[in-house]
């Protein structure tokens, strides 16, 4: 992977999140600004969440954390493009059992220059990944 491929998230979207299965009452409208810091990509949201990632052009992997700030848990996560999709792994409190961790998938996409899907994944108590969220971003005019 080149760094090429973080820098197609630069810029100012605004996105359209749904949980999954899709709950009215759970959806989310916003505005996202991408900037370069550096070596680090760091995504900010009118929502309160915020993704740092760089690349290590010495293993071409990516690191990386992410922050919500009305939760107290601040992820750290690793990952790599794989199928032109950057895959950004960690490890979390599980949504199915109190007290319990579970691994889960950031799955960001580029659909166009101007369109972006960023798909929340997680294994299940039956050990499958199913998808928990999944958000849609366009780029400003």
């Amino acid at each position: 992977m080149s760094k090429d491929w973080l820098d197609q998230l630069v810029g100012e979207w605004t996105f359209e999140g749904r949980s999954v299965p899709d709950n009215p009452a759970r959806r989310r409208t916003g505005a996202e600004t991408v900037t370069r810091r550096g070596a680090w990509i760091v995504i900010e949201s009118s929502d309160g969440a915020r993704f740092q990632l760089a690349l290590d052009p010495a293993t071409g992997k990516v690191t990386g954390d992410f922050v919500n700030w009305e939760d107290p848990h601040l992820w750290t996560c690793d990952g790599a493009v794989e199928n032109g999709r950057l895959h950004m792994r960690s490890r979390g409190p599980s949504f199915d059992v109190e007290g319990e961790e579970t691994d889960y998938d950031d799955v960001f996409e580029i659909v166009s220059a101007d369109e972006r899907r960023l798909t929340g994944r997680l294994v299940g108590q039956d050990g499958q990944w199913r998808d928990f969220t999944v958000t849609n971003y366009r780029r400003k005019a």
